[in-house]
């Protein structure tokens, strides 16, 4: 089956799509450039939910690869059992307002990733880059899902494990003055959103982690960020590992507003520095009016011992947590446990020289309210013992407000604290571990850095 697509006056392709978008979609997808309304066929409703639709996808994809208007209509599921790859696109909107299926066939889809070109943990879904990209779901929650299936990965997954080998990835979203709105995930295997390019926004994202069953879902990272002027607003990330990871090559990236949970490891920098011979560089990044509710992370930095590089003007602010067993963190000894999947880049992950630092210079963290999870700390992705969130921190108590361990005496700079009133759940004291953030080298830290009771001095 092939796309319709129609080269139509403007008025009429609003009134094609009328059934598929509110007012304020049309304005924003179909104008003079936009001249081509192509609405994918499927054959979902026709076969009992047996055929595949990813023939019509990719054929409308490279039909209508410049100057569209891409439907997933309102209404109409899509089976999109192999991946969709556009990587000429140029001022396309793609509008998911259908309900799109990936394989629940586990070993079909490993046999797929562990292909030529989705080998070593590289391979997306759906990949999509060029220039003004613009991805609209659906306003209306019951519909514009994409639908991964992923706890039958997480319940295959066996302890140890860290999860199941050749898991994709789900989304590549590659662009220069590009937006995202409404983008909704349901159960991914693995991670979700890569964002690469420059100048996006990325409004009112949905993602359900959440495993009904007590199995983890490994490596649901929400959206890893490789990008420049990059604004994320008004999330709801329910995950088990970054919801936010912002890589080396950021800079000017703005995460606000919304809820992150379940078993989330919150807003990370990093991690950064695996590969020794790369400089890692990440600058100008905020954190701001986030709400953290079951988290092993709230705010977190990590670097890799022995890699190399600066990260400068980050700030988290205005940041309530509930039940989060690391509130601030920072670490520039940082090891994944994971296996060559969920590494970052190349690089040696055991007996690294201690040789170098990511340097860290001018980090913010400004009122912070809320409660240590002291009664059941970590989650479950605790397979070593001790656990890999534990190693290395001296008498934890998992009443800590704030940990920062630093590798080096001169590797933290211009640190400042102020405003955290949290408080562990047995009401007791909140404590500290500081390692090495010279007072000398930061004159507004906002506390007495030694391992103990918090002491604020600001």
């Amino acid at each position: 089956m092939f796309p319709k697509c129609l080269t139509v006056p403007l008025l009429f392709a609003a009134t094609l799509i009328s059934s598929a978008f509110s007012t304020r979609s049309i304005g924003d997808l179909v104008s003079q450039s936009r001249s081509y309304v192509c609405v994918i066929p499927s054959s979902y409703a026709s076969s009992n939910g047996t055929a595949d639709d990813s023939p019509a996808i990719q054929a409308t994809f490279t039909k209508c690869a410049q100057d569209s208007v891409i439907v997933f209509s309102e209404g109409v599921d899509y089976n999109v059992f192999s991946p969709v790859t556009a990587t000429n696109l140029s001022n396309v909107a793609i509008a998911v307002q259908g309900n799109l299926h990936l394989p629940q066939n586990i070993t079909y889809v490993q046999s797929v990733v562990n292909g030529t070109s989705y080998a070593a943990g590289t391979g997306y879904w759906f990949t999509f880059s060029g220039p003004q990209i613009d991805f609209v779901g659906s306003d209306n929650v019951t519909t514009g899902w994409i639908y991964s299936y992923g706890q039958a990965w997480w319940d295959a997954n066996t302890y140890p494990g860290t999860g199941l080998d050749n898991r994709p990835h789900l989304m590549s979203f590659n662009t220069t003055n590009g937006t995202m709105q409404y983008f909704k995930s349901s159960k991914p295997i693995g991670w979700n959103v890569q964002l690469l390019g420059s100048n996006i926004t990325v409004t009112d994202t949905i993602i359900d982690a959440y495993s009904t069953t007590g199995s983890f879902p490994f490596n649901t990272d929400g959206f890893d960020v490789t990008a420049t002027d990059v604004k994320i607003l008004n999330s709801i990330i329910y995950n088990a590992d970054d919801a936010v990871a912002v890589q080396s090559g950021s800079h000017n990236i703005l995460f606000q507003g919304g809820t992150i949970g379940y078993q989330t490891h919150g807003m990370s920098i990093g991690s950064l520095g695996q590969n020794q011979a790369s400089f890692a560089n990440v600058s100008n990044i905020h954190f701001d009016d986030i709400t953290v509710v079951n988290g092993v992370y709230a705010s977190r930095f990590k670097s890799w011992i022995g890699g190399q590089g600066l990260a400068q003007n980050i700030t988290w602010s205005n940041i309530r947590i509930y039940n989060v067993t690391f509130p601030i963190f920072v670490t520039q000894t940082y090891i994944n446990q994971g296996g060559s999947q969920t590494q970052l880049e190349n690089g040696t992950v055991t007996d690294r020289p201690n040789n170098s630092t990511v340097n860290m210079q001018n980090f913010t963290w400004a009122n912070f309210t809320g409660t240590i999870n002291t009664f059941q700390p970590g989650d479950g992705s605790c397979v070593t013992d001790p656990c890999w969130y534990n190693v290395g921190l001296p008498n934890l108590t998992h009443t800590e407000a704030i940990i920062i361990e630093c590798n080096a005496n001169n590797s933290c700079q211009d640190f400042q604290l102020s405003d955290i009133n949290v408080f562990p759940q047995t009401m007791a004291q909140p404590r500290v571990i500081c390692i090495d953030a010279e007072a000398e080298l930061n004159l507004d830290l906002g506390f007495v850095c030694a391992n103990g009771t918090y002491v604020p001095t600001l």
